[in-house]
C-alpha cells in the first residue's frame, strides 16, 4: 500500500499556538499551574545590564596572538547574585612602530564561545578567533563538575544551573520557564555579553556568538538578543520534549497528547519558540544523523525565523555530533562575513526531485555563483523517518546545463525518498541545501529500479557509507579536526578502510531495505592487523530510539600477515544488558538498523573490507 505524506495537525497547532502567542498578553496562570509566556515575555522582566559585575581578575597571561585573563564576574538572576567563571582573550595588534600592543588599534570585533553539556571554558577556540583578529570570551555555564576547580558558582535558589546535579530537571515550567535551566544558561550568557561588550578593545557593534550542542540549544533564546550581530547553532535545534521521538515523516506515527507543561516549553523556551524572534543572522551546522539536532526538525526550526532574518544551514553526512572539517570553516567564515564585512555568502542550494522521461527519481540540483563551485555532493536514503539511523547513500552527481543531475534508484516507490546536497565553495564556505521529503509515486509513473546487495562494501567505494562514533564534538580549529575514516590498501593491494584507534566504524546500511540482511544470513567481513586485536562488533535493533536493542559478538585476532576473515551469525551475539551482563540472541540482522566496530585498536594500520551477508 502506497505510503502518502500525512498533515501533521498537532505540528499546525503548535505553529498556531507560537505565533498567536506572538502579540498577545501573557496569560494568567492558577495557583500551582504553568504561566505561558511567549519569547518575549520571558525576557521582558530581565535586565542583563543591572547590577556591578565585581570583576575579579584570577590571572593574565599573553602569548604571541593574544592576551588573556581569566576572571569571575556577577550576574544578578531573579535577585541572586551568580559568579560567573570564564576567560576572555584579545588579540596582540601591530602598531605602526611595529610593537605589539592591546590597546594601540581600533576596537576589534568579539565572538562568544557557549560550551556543550559537560563542558567548560575552552582556550582553544579563543587561540583560533585571537589568530584572526577577534576578541573573544568562554565561559561557563553549567556550573560545579568533579575534578574542576572553577567554575560558575549558582546559589541554592538558582541550584537548576548546575547541570550536573540537576537529572532530568531543567525543563522546569512551574511558575513559567523562567524556573528552568534553560532561562538561568541564557540569562548568564546575556549578562556576559554584558561583560564582553564593557571590554577595552571590543566594537560593541559586532558581536556574534556561537554555542555548541547544549550550547546550540541556549543560543536560540539568547539571539533575540539584539546586541548581538551574528549567531551560530551547533547541533541544537530544539523539538527535544514531546517531538523528540515522533518522526516528521511517519505516516503511522502515534503522536501523544501534549500537556500543559509541553506547550508552556513550545511557546517560551524552546528553540522552535524561540527561533521567530531572533533579531540576527543564524547559522546551524549539524551532522545528519544526529540525535540532538534532528535533521528533520531543524529544518522546520530554521523555517520559524523570521523572513528578514538570513541563515545557511550545513549537515555532514551520517555522523552524530560531529561537524566536518568543511562544515567546521563555516564558524569562522560566518563571523567575518557578519562582523567584519567579507563577501556576502552564497546563497542556499536548492535540491528539487522529479521523474526523468522514464520514470526514474531524479535529483537536480542548483548553486548561487555556479562558477565559484568546488564540488558538488548528493545524498538521499529512503524509507527511514528516523533521521538518527537514516542511511545517506551517495548519488553520483553530474553536471548540467541547468545545475547538477543525480539518479536516486529506489526499490519501492510507494516509501519515503529524502535528498540533500552539499555545495562546497572555493572560498572554503560549505553549505546544505533544503531537505526533500516526498513518495516518488505521488510524481507520476515513478519506476523502481534499484536491486538488493547483500554486500555491505568492498572498498570500491572509497570509504563507502561507513562513519564512527564522534571524532569530535567542537570543530576548532578545522584543520585539526581528524579524517574519521580513511580508505587504505591493505595487504595484496585489496581497498578497505582504517580510522584511528579511539574509533568506532559505524554503518546504517542494514536498516536500508537495499542492504538488509536476509532473514537467515551471518555477517562476514575481513581484518588485517599484525598487532592482534580484541573487539566487539554490535549489531542495533532501534538505533538510537526508545526501546533499543544492542547485541555483541566478541572477536578476537592474532597478529599475522595479510587478511583475516570474521564470520559471525545470530547465535555469536548476546543482547548487552545493565552492568554488563548479557542476555539473549537476536533471531535475525533483518530487524538491525545498524552495524559498529567497537576497539579501541592497537594496530595503528588496521584495515576492514569485504563486509557481506552470508548464509549458512
Amino acid at each position: 500500500m502506497m505510503n502518502l505524506p500525512r498533515c501533521n495537525y498537532r505540528e499546525i497547532l503548535l505553529s498556531i499556538l507560537v505565533a498567536g502567542l506572538a502579540d498577545g498578553n501573557a496569560q494568567v496562570a492558577k495557583p500551582g499551574e504553568a504561566q505561558i509566556l511567549t519569547p518575549p515575555e520571558v525576557w521582558s522582566t530581565y535586565d542583563p545590564d543591572a547590577g556591578p559585575l565585581d570583576e575579579q581578575v584570577l590571572k593574565r597571561w599573553t602569548t604571541k596572538a593574544a592576551a588573556y585573563k581569566e576572571v569571575y564576574f556577577s550576574a544578578t538572576i531573579d535577585g541572586q547574585t551568580v559568579r560567573v567563571y570564564g576567560i576572555y582573550a584579545a588579540p596582540l595588534m601591530t602598531n605602526q612602530m611595529g610593537d605589539q600592543s592591546e590597546s594601540s588599534n581600533p576596537r576589534v570585533p568579539a565572538v562568544m564561545h557557549l560550551h556543550g553539556g559537560g563542558q567548560t571554558v575552552d582556550e582553544t577556540w579563543l587561540e583560533a578567533w585571537a589568530a584572526r583578529g577577534y576578541a573573544a570570551l568562554t565561559c561557563n555555564y553549567h556550573g560545579v563538575w568533579e575534578d574542576r576547580d572553577r567554575f560558575t558558582i549558582y546559589p541554592e535558589a538558582l541550584r537548576l544551573g548546575n547541570h550536573k546535579s540537576i537529572a532530568g530537571k531543567e525543563m522546569a515550567t512551574v511558575p513559567s520557564v523562567r524556573a528552568s535551566s534553560w532561562y538561568i544558561w541564557s540569562a548568564v550568557a546575556r549578562r556576559s555579553l554584558t561583560y564582553l561588550r564593557q571590554q577595552p578593545e571590543v566594537d560593541v557593534e559586532r558581536i556574534g556568538a556561537f554555542g555548541i550542542s547544549m550550547g546550540g540549544t541556549t543560543i536560540w533564546s539568547f539571539a533575540m538578543d539584539p546586541r548581538l550581530k551574528a549567531a551560530c547553532a551547533i547541533y541544537g535545534c530544539g523539538w527535544n520534549r514531546y517531538y523528540r521521538y515522533s518522526p516528521r515523516y511517519d505516516p503511522s506515527a502515534a503522536l501523544t497528547e501534549m500537556t500543559d507543561d509541553d506547550r508552556v516549553w513550545l511557546t517560551g523556551m524552546a528553540p522552535e519558540g524561540c527561533a521567530p524572534y531572533v533579531k540576527c543572522p543564524m547559522l546551524f551546522l549539524s551532522g545528519s544523523n544526529d540525535t540532538h539536532g534532528n535533521m528533520d526538525r531543524a529544518y522546520q526550526t530554521v523555517a520559524r525565523l523570521p523572513a528578514a532574518v538570513e541563515h545557511r544551514e550545513a549537515f555532514t553526512p551520517r555522523f552524530c555530533h560531529h561537524v566536518g572539517a568543511d562544515s567546521g570553516r563555516n564558524v569562522f567564515l560566518w563571523m567575518d562575513t557578519c562582523l567584519k564585512g567579507a563577501s556576502p555568502w552564497p546563497m542556499s542550494p536548492v535540491v528539487k526531485v522529479g521523474l526523468d522521461s522514464n520514470g526514474d527519481p531524479l535529483a537536480t540540483l542548483t548553486a548561487d555563483r555556479p562558477s565559484d563551485v568546488d564540488k558538488v555532493a548528493i545524498y538521499y536514503a529512503v524509507t527511514n523517518p528516523r533521521p538518527m539511523s537514516r542511511n545517506w547513500r551517495n548519488a553520483i552527481a553530474e553536471r548540467a546545463e541547468d545545475g547538477w543531475r543525480a539518479k536516486l534508484p529506489v526499490l519501492d516507490t510507494g516509501a519515503y525518498l529524502f535528498a540533500y546536497a552539499n555545495v562546497c565553495y572555493k572560498s572554503g564556505v560549505n553549505l546544505s541545501s533544503n531537505e526533500e521529503a516526498l513518495v516518488p509515486a505521488t510524481l507520476g509513473a515513478a519506476r523502481a529500479t534499484d536491486t538488493v546487495s547483500n554486500i555491505l562494501y568492498d572498498g570500491s567505494t572509497g570509504s563507502g557509507m561507513w562513519a564512527t562514533n564522534s571524532p569530535c564534538v567542537d570543530p576548532v580549529p578545522p584543520e585539526r579536526i581528524p579524517v574519521p575514516v580513511r580508505p587504505v590498501l591493505g595487504p595484496e593491494g585489496k581497498a578497505g578502510f582504517t580510522v584511528d584507534y579511539y574509533l568506532e566504524p559505524l554503518t546504517y546500511q542494514p536498516g536500508d531495505p537495499k542492504w538488509r540482511a536476509p532473514e537467515n544470513a551471518g555477517l562476514t567481513f575481513q581484518v588485517a592487523t599484525t598487532r592482534g586485536e580484541s573487539f566487539s562488533v554490535n549489531v542495533y535493533e532501534d538505533y538510537a530510539w526508545p526501546g533499543q536493542r544492542t547485541y555483541a559478538a566478541k572477536v578476537s585476532l592474532k597478529g599475522q600477515e595479510g587478511w583475516q576473515t570474521v564470520t559471525l551469525f545470530p547465535a555469536d551475539f548476546h543482547e548487552q544488558q545493565a552492568k554488563d551482563t548479557t542476555g539473549p540472541t537476536p533471531t535475525t540482522f533483518a530487524r538491525c538498523q545498524a552495524l559498529e566496530l567497537t576497539g579501541p585498536w592497537k594496530d595503528k594500520k588496521i584495515v576492514f573490507t569485504g563486509f557481506q551477508w552470508v548464509t549458512h
